[in-house]
C-alpha cells in the first residue's frame, strides 16, 4: 500500500510527491508567505551523522549561493526525526530533458545556455567551490528560459573537503566513512568526468569543473558525447589520449572558434586547461555579441514549453553596415566630413530636403532614478508600416536624453530623442526601457511630429529582496545567525513576516541587521522603479 503523503509540512502545504527513495522523499510544496511553489527534500537517517552532517553543511552553504544561475535556498529545518531542506521551484526543463527530445541545440541556443552555467560556475569558483557534477542533468530551464545550476551534492571546497549541496533526489550515500571524501573515491558522473577526477575525486579543483562544461557543450552541439559513458580500460585510455572526433565532422555548422575552445577545455593534462571559466566566458560572449540573444532566449523558451520535438530556427548576425559605413566615413573624412555632418545633423533635411521630409521627436516621461542621470538606456526603433515585412528604417534608432528645457516633479523626469526626417507615412516604433517594450504606430504628414510617450509615468514595480551578512574581519558568512529586519508601517518587523507584494520600488527600504555579538546596523536604500531583485550583503562588527 502507497504511503499516504501528508497534508502539510513544517509551514509548507504539500501539493505532491516529486521522488523517494530510501533515505528520504522530494515533495512539490508552497511557501506560506511568498505564495509560490517550492520544492521541499526531506532526509530521514538514524544512524548516518555524517549524512545528517551533509545535509546540514548542504543547507549552509545553499544559504550564502546567492545567484540568479543557481537554485535559490529558501529554509532548512528538523522535524520529528526528518531533516527539511526547501529550495527554488523550477518550473520547466532539464537541459537532460530537452536534449532528449531535441537531440542537438545548434550553436547559439547551446552557447545561451552553456553561458549561463559558466556564470553560475564563476560565482561559485569565486567562492572556492567546486560543483564536480556537471551535466545536463544538473542544468535547469524554465519556462521563461532561465538558466539555473542545481545539485552542489558532490561539491567541494578547492581545499579538498566535500561541500555537500543541493540534490533533486535524495541519493544512497556510499564510500563514505567518518570524513567526508574518502581519497581515490571516484565521485560524479563518468562520462563527464575528467581524468584527474576519475583517479581522485578528493584532489580536483575548478579546471574539473572547465572540463565537465566542455563535454556538456560538445553534446549539446552535436547530440553526443566525446566519449562513451560507460567507464572502462579503453574508455579511460581515450579520456586519457584525449580521443575523440571533432564537433565539426558531425556538424560543419559549428564554428571553428567554438571548436578551438573545447578542444582546450578537453584537455587531459589540467594545466593545459583554460585556469578559469572567465576565459571561457570571455570567447562566448565575443561569439554572442553578434546575434539578438533576446530571440534566442525566446526560441530556448519555445524549446522548454514544446512537448514535441522544437525546430531550431536560423539566427541571422546582427547587421554590420553601420560598421562599415563608419569605417568609410573615417577613411575619407577629409574629404566629405563637412558633408556628412551637415546630413547627420539634418540640415539638408530641414532646408534642400524639407519638401520631402518631415521632422520627428519622441518625448518619454518616466519615473525618475537615484542618479542625476538616469543609467538605464532608453532606445527606439522606427519601422516601416507596409503592412507585410515591417522593415527597420535605416539610420533611425535613436537614444533618448533628459531635457533639461522641461519642468520636472520629483517623481519623474522627462526624455527625448534627437529629431529623425522620415518621409511621409505609416511607421511603426519600438521604444526599449530596460524589462518594457512599448510598441506605438506613428502616421507621419508634411507637419512637424512631436510624439509624447507616457506609458510609464509613476511607474512601480514589487521587488524580491535577498539578504546576507558576514563577518567584517574574517569574511566568515553570519547570514544563518543573522536577523533582518524592514521598517514596515513604522516599525520594526523581521523580514519574512512583510508582505512582499506591498514593497514597491520608486521607493526607500530600511533593513535592520541584529546578530549576537556584532552591533546592530542599519542600510537604508533607494529602490529604482525598473529593479526586480535588491541584494545586501551586511558587514557586521563584533561589539567591544
Amino acid at each position: 500500500m502507497a504511503e499516504k503523503i501528508p497534508e502539510s509540512i513544517g509551514k509548507y502545504k504539500i501539493m505532491g510527491l516529486v521522488a523517494k527513495g530510501g533515505m528520504g522523499a522530494v515533495y512539490k510544496a508552497v511557501h506560506p508567505s511568498l505564495k509560490r511553489l517550492v520544492i521541499l527534500k526531506k532526509l530521514t537517517i538514524r544512524n548516518n551523522p555524517t549524512v545528517r552532517e551533509r545535509f546540514k553543511r548542504e543547507a549552509q552553504i545553499l544559504l550564502d549561493m546567492q545567484s540568479p544561475y543557481i537554485v535559490h535556498l529558501f529554509d532548512y529545518f528538523i522535524e520529528g526525526q526528518s531533516h527539511y531542506i526547501v529550495e527554488e521551484f523550477v518550473d520547466g526543463m532539464s537541459l537532460a530533458q530537452v536534449l532528449d527530445k531535441q537531440v542537438a541545440l545548434g550553436t547559439e541556443i547551446a552557447l545561451l545556455i552553456f553561458l549561463d552555467a559558466c556564470l553560475s560556475l564563476k560565482f561559485a569558483h569565486a567562492r572556492s567551490i567546486v560543483h564536480r557534477d556537471i551535466k545536463p542533468g544538473n542544468i535547469l530551464i524554465s519556462k521563461r528560459a532561465e538558466v539555473k545550476l542545481a545539485d552542489f551534492g558532490i561539491a567541494s571546497s578547492e581545499s579538498g573537503d566535500v561541500i555537500p549541496v543541493s540534490k533533486q533526489k535524495t541519493p544512497d550515500v556510499t564510500a563514505v566513512d567518518s570524513g567526508l571524501t574518502q581519497t581515490g573515491v571516484t565521485l560524479g558522473t563518468p562520462a563527464y568526468m575528467s581524468p584527474e577526477q576519475i583517479t581522485d575525486s578528493r584532489s580536483v579543483d575548478k579546471r574539473a569543473d572547465i572540463y565537465s562544461m566542455g563535454v556538456m557543450l560538445y553534446e549539446m552541439l552535436t547530440g553526443t558525447k566525446p566519449f562513451p559513458s560507460n567507464l572502462n580500460a579503453d574508455t579511460l585510455d581515450k579520456i586519457k589520449k584525449g580521443k575523440y572526433v571533432n564537433p565539426r565532422v558531425i556538424d560543419k555548422s559549428i564554428p571553428p572558434v567554438i571548436c578551438r575552445m573545447i578542444k582546450k577545455m578537453l584537455k587531459a593534462n589540467p594545466d593545459r586547461r583554460y585556469q578559469n571559466i572567465d576565459s571561457v566566458i570571455k570567447i562566448v560572449k565575443s561569439y554572442l555579441s553578434h546575434y539578438d540573444t533576446h530571440a534566442i532566449r525566446v526560441a530556448l523558451a519555445q524549446t522548454v514549453l514544446t512537448k514535441q520535438q522544437f525546430p531550431i530556427p536560423e539566427f541571422e548576425r546582427k547587421n554590420q553596415i553601420g560598421k562599415k559605413i563608419t569605417l568609410g566615413i573615417m577613411g575619407a573624412a577629409c574629404i566629405v566630413g563637412g558633408i556628412w555632418w551637415t546630413w547627420s545633423k539634418g540640415y539638408i533635411h530641414k532646408t534642400l530636403l524639407s519638401p520631402w521630409y518631415s521632422q520627428v521627436i519622441l518625448n518619454m516621461e518616466m519615473p525618475s532614478t537615484s542618479s542625476a542621470d538616469s543609467d538605464l538606456p532608453v532606445r527606439a526603433f522606427f519601422f516601416v508600416d507596409d503592412g507585410k515585412d515591417i522593415p527597420e528604417v535605416n539610420n533611425s534608432r535613436r537614444i533618448f536624453t533628459r531635457d533639461a528645457n522641461k519642468v520636472e516633479n520629483k517623481k519623474n523626469m522627462n526624455l527625448s530623442t534627437y529629431p529623425l526626417y522620415l518621409r511621409p507615412g505609416k511607421y511603426r516604433v519600438k521604444i526599449a526601457v530596460g524589462p518594457y517594450v512599448i510598441w506605438r504606430s506613428l502616421t507621419v504628414e508634411k507637419d512637424n511630429l512631436n510624439v509624447n510617450v507616457t506609458n510609464l509615468r509613476n511607474q512601480k514595480r514589487n521587488i524580491k529582496i535577498i539578504a546576507g551578512s558576514y563577518d567584517n574581519e574574517s569574511g566568515k558568512s553570519l547570514t544563518g545567525n543573522t536577523k533582518f529586519y524592514i521598517s514596515y508601517r513604522g516599525k520594526w518587523v523581521l523580514m519574512d513576516e512583510v508582505p512582499m507584494d506591498e514593497i514597491k520600488t520608486g521607493s526607500v527600504i530600511k533593513i535592520l541587521t541584529k546578530c549576537e555579538g556584532y552591533k546592530d546596523s542599519v542600510y537604508s536604500l533607494i529602490l529604482d522603479w525598473y529593479q526586480d531583485e535588491l541584494i545586501l550583503n551586511a558587514g557586521m562588527e563584533k561589539k567591544q
